[in-house]
């Protein structure tokens, strides 16, 4: 009888103990899987996001803003004295500044305050079609604008001036049409009213106007800094500054939800380890009578610790392979339930052989000790159970 065929036998006659150990490592490698799987694609989902949104910059006047503090503690930080519009000219020169082929989309913004049923909400001119690419994430209830009478309404401001889709609303004496209700955002932009960027100019008064100017600049660190700099040489009294966007913002998100998916990880091989570890130091006191005989007649230390080892190496690749289709599984379920994430799950057998080795090398490593103190059992102690 080969060394393999005894410990494939010693597995079958304790396979409750064995059934005990498979459940805890195959619990801990889906675990894994799952969080390892969820991850990667979120990470793959953000980074196409952030591929094709590019980098926002914003281009604004130069505006001044005072500060006002008391015993170095700030009262007023930041406050806008001297609001100022964009140069008339400023879109010009930002479409003709070398590079320019690299700005993917160019957004300019008219805003101002407005009375809306006797309350002051702010509204926002933009050119829908260029706001719609910048602004991929947004969830409109209703219908896009198209025409000039148009507006999209906040999801607060919606809600501050009982608005729904389809009602008129009358704003310094022009009538515009709620054609949809935006999504709350958690921005500022639940608590403003877009429309048509000439419709604005006409109601704020300030015909061939812009508040500022959002642009997108594809991903390029050099390219950003290039526009930059140009935009700030040939228009001296703006600024520009990067947007945060949504997708950079979940980006962040993703990246923390990875560093904890990390250290769950190693909790997991932490504990799958010490249960392997325990088991098996159980299963070497069981049968002190067995290892005794089988050193009585013959067997080599090596040949018990090769038996110890392979009966490991067995149950954790069961475990492995189990664990890893459960895990597959398991992602394919949740990944319905991250909507604010693309998700795409697919099977890799590269990660699935790498599973199956690193859960076959865990269950040998933690078993190494166990089968050490098997083989040095002195053959003398199997006389004690004759």
């Amino acid at each position: 009888m080969q060394l393999k065929d005894i410990a494939l036998n010693n597995l079958k006659r304790r396979k409750s103990k064995m059934l005990f150990l498979v459940f805890g490592i195959i619990f801990g490698i889906a675990t894994i899987v799952t969080l390892y799987t969820l991850t990667g694609a979120m990470e793959k989902s953000v980074s196409r996001k952030v591929e094709e949104n590019g980098v926002k910059l914003a281009v604004e006047p130069n505006s001044e803003s005072v500060s006002f503090s008391v015993g170095g503690i700030p009262v007023v930080s930041g406050v806008t004295i001297n609001m100022k519009d964009l140069p008339t000219d400023a879109i010009d020169e930002i479409k003709f500044i070398p590079g320019a082929d690299n700005i993917r989309v160019i957004a300019p913004k008219v805003m101002g305050t407005v009375k809306v049923n006797d309350r002051k909400v702010l509204l926002v001119g933009v050119d829908f079609p260029a706001e719609l690419k910048i602004k991929s994430w947004w969830e409109i209830q209703g219908r896009r604008p198209e025409g000039n009478t148009d507006a999209l309404v906040g999801a607060a401001a919606a809600e501050k001036l009982n608005l729904v889709t389809g009602q008129e609303i009358n704003i310094n004496g022009r009538t515009l049409k709620v054609s949809g209700i935006l999504a709350e955002t958690g921005e500022e932009e639940d608590g403003i009213i877009f429309t048509n960027l000439t419709s604005a100019q006409k109601i704020l008064d300030k015909k061939n106007k812009f508040s500022f100017v959002e642009l997108n600049v594809v991903k390029d660190e050099k390219v950003v800094s290039a526009i930059s700099s140009e935009i700030s040489k040939r228009l001296p009294d703006v600024r520009v500054k990067v947007v945060i966007a949504a997708t950079e913002a979940r980006q962040e998100l993703v990246e923390r939800f990875s560093r904890f998916s990390l250290v769950v990880s190693l909790v997991m091989v932490l504990i799958a380890s010490l249960i392997i570890t325990t088991t098996m130091m159980g299963s070497v006191n069981e049968r002190t009578r067995e290892i005794g005989i089988f050193r009585a007649i013959g067997f080599r230390k090596a040949h018990i610790t090769t038996i110890i080892l392979i009966e490991a190496g067995v149950v954790s690749g069961i475990s492995g392979l189990t664990g890893y289709i459960i895990g597959m599984a398991a992602s394919y379920v949740a990944a319905p339930m991250f909507a604010d994430f693309d998700l795409i799950i697919s099977w890799s057998p590269v990660f699935g052989a790498a599973i199956l080795t690193g859960t076959v090398l865990l269950g040998v490593l933690s078993s190494i000790y166990p089968a050490s103190r098997a083989s040095k059992l002195d053959p003398a102690e199997a006389l004690r159970f004759i």
